[in-house]
């Protein structure tokens, strides 16, 4: 097929994963870990790519801010009306802008757009950001000056992005929290006591915990726990701006609903599965990463009166069938019912065949160099094929 575009890849990683800002990424860079390097397989074939750190336990919404940013360039800007509701400070990094001229028109005419991939908790940020570029903020923009309302909140930008691809996306939620809902804000608060017992130290710029407009992290200067604990305890028991509560299936209902398709971006869901289901239950496959067998068999056993049976006990390890395979409510096609290219129609998902693999196989674990570069090339070669609709 010919090239219709070079538009830039912005990879975006998951719960508990880091960014190129993150040091730890130049010794493992989350999408390849010790198997080759997805960002270079796309930059390969002649197309930019970016790995942002949008941190490991930032909330989607607030994740969306910063990847504005970081793509656009000019200061994190989280919103006056959120900040203030969520109890957090309204301002964050300043970026240069890795696509600077994004949203703009070229010399021809044509709008500088950009491609999306996200992989797990990845996936309801890119979809909350393109839901904020399409839609804008009703609160936003009717609680905030209009000469300091942050473009983002605007919308009308739906046309900025021409594709949106999913890798074992968290659309519906998992149920992992919901089985182990009682070691959810234990295990939270715990996790955020380290950042804070890490601030200003080596380890924050080596895991960049990002969670500093909360006001218990920081890269440059340590925050005692005597000045953090209250600030732990305000974001453990928040619910949205609360990354737990997201990655819940109630969670992200509430905060996903709202979301919706448009006609001129192109979307794809990968998705795996490392169980097998044999008189009616569910088991973890041997194949399943070790550290991840701990958890697939909470939802292998999980079942409620929305969430049951093989769709959502069938799972990679961490996330279920049932939460990667489509956004619930919107449209999709089963990938195997498309027999040519020219039936790949934007306004709708793409869903792939599930595929032999657990989580972090789309982090390269367990995966070939060759095939892991390989996966991504391909994605790259479908997504710069399509026609751009303007």
């Amino acid at each position: 097929m010919k090239k219709t575009n070079d538009y830039p890849v912005i990879l975006v990683h998951g719960f508990l994963c880091w960014g190129s800002e993150s040091k730890i990424n130049q010794f493992m860079p989350c999408f390849g870990m010790w198997t080759g390097n997805g960002r270079d397989a796309i930059m390969e074939e002649g197309v930019k790519c970016f790995t942002p750190h949008v941190g490991p336990f930032t909330s989607m919404w607030d994740r969306a801010c910063i990847l504005y940013a970081y793509i656009k360039g000019g200061r994190v800007d989280f919103g006056k009306v959120h900040s203030e509701k969520m109890g957090h400070d309204r301002y964050g990094d300043t970026f240069p802008g890795c696509v600077p001229n994004w949203g703009e028109l070229d010399e021809a005419g044509k709008i500088q757009k950009i491609n999306l991939i996200g992989h797990s908790f990845g996936t309801p940020t890119i979809r909350t950001l393109i839901h904020l570029l399409a839609e804008g903020d009703p609160d936003e923009v009717a609680g905030t000056d209009p000469s300091d309302l942050s473009d983002l909140f605007k919308g009308g930008k739906a046309k900025w992005v021409h594709s949106c691809v999913t890798l074992a996306g968290t659309h519906n939620g998992v149920t992992l929290p919901d089985a182990g809902r009682p070691l959810v804000k234990p295990m939270a608060t715990m996790l955020y006591k380290i950042g804070n017992a890490t601030s200003g130290t080596w380890f924050s710029r080596f895991y960049d915990f990002r969670l500093e407009w909360f006001g218990f992290t920081s890269k440059d200067k340590h925050i005692t726990l005597e000045e953090g604990k209250e600030k732990i305890k305000h974001l453990v028991n928040l619910e949205e701006d609360n990354i737990y509560y997201e990655l819940s299936t109630t969670g992200a209902k509430k905060c996903l609903d709202k979301t919706k398709v448009y006609d001129n971006i192109y979307y794809f869901s990968y998705y795996g599965r490392r169980t097998r289901r044999k008189f009616g239950i569910e088991y973890p496959s041997k194949d399943i990463w070790l550290p991840l067998r701990l958890f697939s068999p909470f939802e292998c056993l999980y079942s409620d009166a929305n969430h049951k049976g093989e769709y959502w006990q069938a799972n990679d390890g961490i996330v279920n069938v049932g939460a990667a395979h489509h956004p619930d409510g919107q449209p999709f096609v089963e990938w195997a019912d498309i027999k040519s290219f020219d039936q790949i129609k934007p306004g709708i998902w793409h869903s792939m065949p599930v595929e032999w693999k657990d989580h972090t196989s789309y982090m390269g674990v367990g995966e070939t160099h060759e095939g892991y570069q390989k996966f991504f090339k391909d994605i790259l070669d479908r997504i710069t094929d399509l026609p751009v609709i303007e």
